[in-house]
């Protein structure tokens, strides 16, 4: 082994231990996030799991409410079609997807995740995560430029006459 590896040996795992807690924070949030996403509920009653879809289906005559909280008979038929689907044993994805297929992606009170409408979604964590990263590159361009040593003799002369001027004769 030649003296250049012998010497950069111990400062690889040094700079691997700077990035360990980082490392650290990404695993748990990322662990979160899945943990989160997974949500498990009690099993509900068909009215329950009907006004919940409802409640993610915006009223398609009234401003500002969800299928759920409407009275319209257009709201009543919505809310039938679903209730008859559960009680087919259609899942809940579909039936949305179904809904914004007869009355276009609008009806959703949040859009999904799919196709073009997935950027919405991605796009702003993906810009939060890219300027994380770009603040910690910069971070440790800064901290190295800082450790650039030990001042020179000429550095020293020079603070001492701008104190010496400073301060006066």
């Amino acid at each position: 082994m030649s003296t250049a590896a012998a010497a950069a040996s111990p400062a690889r795992p040094r700079s691997l231990l700077r990035w360990a807690p980082w490392v650290a924070l990404l695993a748990v949030a990322v662990a979160a996030l899945v943990i989160g996403a997974q949500r498990h509920e009690p099993h509900r009653s068909l009215r329950q799991e009907t006004m919940s879809l409802a409640g993610r289906v915006r009223c398609p005559v009234c401003q500002g409410e969800t299928v759920a909280e409407s009275q319209t008979p257009e709201s009543v038929a919505i809310r039938q079609e679903i209730r008859g689907e559960l009680r087919a044993g259609e899942r809940p994805g579909a039936i949305l997807a179904g809904l914004a297929a007869a009355y276009g992606p609008g009806i959703l009170e949040k859009p999904q995740a799919r196709g073009a409408d997935l950027l919405l979604w991605v796009l702003p964590a993906a810009a939060a995560a890219a300027g994380v990263a770009g603040l910690a590159t910069a971070f440790g361009v800064w901290r190295r430029r800082r450790r650039s040593g030990p001042a020179s003799r000429a550095d020293r002369d020079l603070v001492a006459g701008v104190l010496t001027e400073r301060d006066g004769p």
